[in-house]
This record gives structure tokens, C-alpha cells and sequence, in this order.
């Protein structure tokens, strides 16, 4: 489908829109395949007093296109008139640069979290990966639209992967308004391959057993999705527990996450971003970049537990993680909200 033709079909598509409703998130743009994405909006079609809340009703809308070309720039317009862009991905085998960012961890400090939009917005990065923990919890209707309010100038602009957090409770509006299919997925950018996992394995199911099957699934799953991605120049793993943390009191929690440490070594994956730590760090272990990125709002924890050998850097402060790939090469850039960067490396072939 032309761009053109995307446009005007969304336009057309905008004069159905009920009176009553309103646009309460996006447009996002979620999904993209070799040749299609997802344009994703969310409507409050009314609301349910109880007491004194007033909790929203919120219906979860998208569309997908299709004949995108690889590197093609769409324009778009949503039902109520509003728009967006977004860069579809190149081809898999085309080592083209691209800017890209990832930060998680922005349930709340909302003033906090707008700054950090802001500052990516002004990047314009092609995508963007988010850690987890995108709300406080997911279950609470309430809190989707002011999450997209504060992300929608970012939003329109760019493609957005998120991970599971374990404050979104496994929710299924998580999946609805991200048209995530799988809590785990991964896809190409170029040559470079970008897995998201899900470690929210405490939510995954009431049951010991069901929780046990599903993570060896995903594991299975992991190694077969890394082996098929060999041919990458890069291969990267986002998710929101991280296996290294230097949070003292949360030093021996990640047993599970740590157990994909040799799989993450076998299919020499370049480095694994998470969250779930409210703070910057940096780890190194047999070739492979553990950075944690939990600064996107959320109240900061202290990061007093280097790791002897391993531990590179860290700070308790707001921040996001910036990736600027060209052939061969990924430089990472860890940016602060005050501008500082506070790290820079390189991701070599």
C-alpha cells in the first residue's frame, strides 16, 4: 500500500470516529515485519464512576499496512485527524546506520518521565526499545492514558518495542494496545538482531509448574530464535530483569535470568539492556555488555554494590541509552536528563 493511499484511507477512516469518543493514546506505530506494521490508537469510549474515581472505558484500535518498502518513510493520519511517521526497517541484509534508544522504568515521577521524552523525542532514533515496568500497574485503566500522553510526542515519530515489567502484571492490555502476540519476540533491523524476553516470570501464572513450563519455552525458544540470527553483525537481548546488578539488596535475585548467561555467551550476543534497577550501569562479562537502564521516572536506587571484575560504571540518576549503529560498529551512548553523558563504548563486529 503507497504511502498516499495510507493516508487518505486513514483520513476517510477519521470521519467515522463516534462524537463521544475520544483519542486517548497515540498514534504508535508497533509490529513492523520485513514488509508491514502497525499503526495502534486508544479510545475512551467513556467512563465508570466508582466512589470517587472516574476509571476510564478504553477500546484498543489498529490497522495494519502492508507493501511497505524497506527504508520507506510513511505519513499517516489517524481517525480524529491525528498524525505520525514512522521509518519502515531496511532490508535484513542491507548494513545501513541507524540511532536508536532504549530506557525503561517510567511508572512514575511523571514531570520526570515528560523530560525524558522530550530529550529522545529530539533525537528522532528510528525505534526505540523500552525495558518494562511502562506503569505502575497494569491493571489500573487509569494509568494507560496519562502513559501515552507523556509518550506521544516521542510516539509519533518512531517505532516502539517494549518488554514486560513486572509492574505491568502480565496485564492483556499490554498486549492489546502494543499488538504483541507473544511476551516474547524478537526482529532485524538490518544486520543487526534485537531479542525482547519476557523475566516476569512471577506473573506469568499463579500455578509453580506453569511458570516452569513457560520458562522453558522461552529458553527454548531463545536458542533457536539466537541460531537462526548468527548471520548477524550484532545480536542484542532486551528484557527487564537484569541478570548483574549492583543494588546491593537485590544482589542474588535474578537466579533464573543469570541461567541465560551461557546461552547469551554461546551465540556471542553483543550486549543485554534491562531495567528494573531505577539507575545506570554497566557490566562486562566474558565479551558481553550488561547495561541497565531503569531510569525513565521511577524513584532512584542506589547502586552500592559494584561488582568486583565486572562492574564498569554506574549512577543513580535519570537517563536514557542511546545506540548509533554503522557498519561494524555500535556505539553506545548512556545520556543523562541534565545532558551529561555518562558513558560512552563501542560495540565492535
Amino acid at each position: 500500500m503507497r504511502t498516499s493511499a495510507i493516508t487518505s484511507f486513514l483520513f476517510v477512516c477519521a470521519l467515522t470516529l463516534q462524537a463521544e469518543d475520544k483519542i486517548v493514546g497515540g498514534p504508535y506505530v508497533v509490529a513492523p515485519a520485513a514488509r508491514s506494521a502497525t499503526i495502534g490508537w486508544v479510545v475512551q469510549t467513556g467512563e465508570v464512576k466508582a466512589g470517587a474515581r472516574s476509571i476510564p472505558v478504553l477500546r484498543s484500535e489498529k490497522i495494519s499496512l502492508t507493501g511497505l518498502k524497506p527504508g520507506e518513510t510513511v505519513n499517516y493520519t489517524i481517525p480524529g485527524g491525528l498524525q505520525g511517521s514512522f521509518k519502515a526497517p531496511p532490508a535484513a541484509t542491507a548494513a545501513v546506520p541507524y540511532s536508536a534508544v532504549v530506557f525503561g522504568d517510567t511508572r512514575s515521577r511523571h514531570d520526570l518521565h515528560r523530560r525524558i521524552i522530550e530529550a529522545i523525542a529530539k533525537l528522532n532514533p528510528e525505534f526505540v526499545l523500552h525495558t518494562g515496568d511502562l506503569v505502575t500497574d497494569g491493571y489500573d485503566l487509569e494509568q494507560w492514558p496519562r502513559f501515552f500522553d507523556i509518550e506521544g510526542p516521542m510516539l509519533r515519530k518512531t517505532l516502539f518495542f517494549p518488554a514486560l515489567g513486572n509492574h505491568e502484571r502480565n496485564n492483556a492490555r499490554f498486549y492489546e494496545f502494543f499488538d504483541v502476540k507473544s511476551p516474547y519476540y524478537s526482529f532485524d533491523w538490518g544486520t543487526s538482531h534485537f531479542v525482547i524476553l519476557n523475566s516476569d516470570l512471577g506473573n506469568v501464572s499463579l500455578s509453580a509448574s506453569a511458570r516452569d513450563a513457560f520458562w522453558a519455552e522461552q529458553q527454548r525458544w531463545l536458542e533457536d530464535d539466537l541460531a537462526k540470527a548468527k548471520s548477524a553483525e550484532f545480536r542484542f537481548v532486551v528484557m527487564h530483569h537484569p541478570p548483574f546488578t549492583a543494588v546491593k539488596s537485590r544482589q542474588g535475585d535474578a537466579p533464573v535470568v543469570q541461567a541465560m548467561v551461557p546461552l547469551f555467551e554461546k551465540y556471542k550476543v553483543a550486549a543485554v539492556f534491562a531495567g528494573h534497577d531505577h539507575n545506570y550501569q554497566h557490566h562486562l562479562k566474558n565479551g558481553i555488555h550488561y547495561v541497565v537502564t531503569g531510569g525513565g521516572g521511577a524513584p532512584l536506587y542506589p547502586v552500592d554494590g559494584p561488582i568486583p571484575g565486572l562492574t564498569v560504571k554506574v549512577e543513580s540518576t535519570e537517563h536514557y541509552v542511546r545506540l548509533l549503529a554503522e557498519p561494524g560498529k555500535v556505539k553506545v551512548e548512556a545520556i543523562a536528563l541534565d545532558g551529561r553523558t555518562l558513558e560512552t563504548f563501542d560495540i565492535q563486529r
